[in-house]
């Protein structure tokens, strides 16, 4: 799965609360990721503006989607982009 499609799925996910934490999304989205690699989706989720309120723990990643995010996310599940 491209990085591109991870990306993708985890702002979906966020959008259709799929899921507590970005492992959870991952888990019921089937996103092979560990944590160091969900840490660096939900930093470059931040950084397009798309996420924000980000907690970390030990074994859980929470995120919480801006408006831009929310956005973004309902026109990928549309189809729109």
């Amino acid at each position: 799965m491209s990085t591109e499609t991870k990306y993708s799925k985890f702002l979906i996910g966020l959008c259709l609360n799929s899921g507590d934490s970005l492992q959870c999304i991952a888990k019921n989205f089937g996103i092979h990721a560990n944590r160091e690699e969900i840490n660096n989706f939900v930093s470059m989720l931040e950084m397009d503006g798309l996420v924000s309120k980000i907690e970390r723990s030990t074994k859980e990643t929470f995120a919480y989607l801006s408006q831009k995010g929310n956005d973004r996310a309902m026109s990928l599940i549309n189809g729109d982009a």
